[in-house]
């Protein structure tokens, strides 16, 4: 079962560390993605999945995210998930390369770090003494 659902700018859709089911897709707006109140990332493409890990890894939710504009979602039940995919291939192939896609950017922004970070960058290693 789904069901769309707006909300206003500034509304928490899903709260870090809170039990929760299901996941979304981004229909229209914006959303911003904070894990302890750090601002990750904003969402704005129609079609973005979001809320998907908690039911993946049967966790409380890893971040929250609020509505950055007025927001147009819909929200897929977590006790569906298994049922949804073997029905609807394609969303698993959504959740895949959403994951996929966030992967990369991880992988990225560490890269980008340690080429900046003292701590990682083999430039300024102080070498072994002998």
């Amino acid at each position: 079962m789904n069901e769309q659902i707006d909300y206003r700018v500034g509304a928490t859709i899903l709260e870090q560390g809170k039990e929760g089911s299901g996941f979304y897709v981004l229909e229209k707006g914006s959303v911003e993605v904070y894990k302890d109140e750090l601002l990750l990332n904003i969402l704005m493409f129609p079609g973005t999945i979001f809320g998907e890990m908690g039911d993946i890894l049967g966790k409380p939710r890893t971040c929250t995210i609020k509505a950055r504009t007025a927001t147009t979602v819909t929200k897929y039940e977590g006790a569906d998930m298994e049922r949804l995919i073997r029905e609807e291939p394609e969303i698993a192939f959504k959740i895949f390369k959403t994951l996929a896609s966030r992967l990369e950017r991880t992988t990225q922004k560490l890269a980008d770090i340690s080429r900046e970070s003292t701590v990682w960058s083999v430039e300024h290693a102080t070498p072994a003494a002998g």
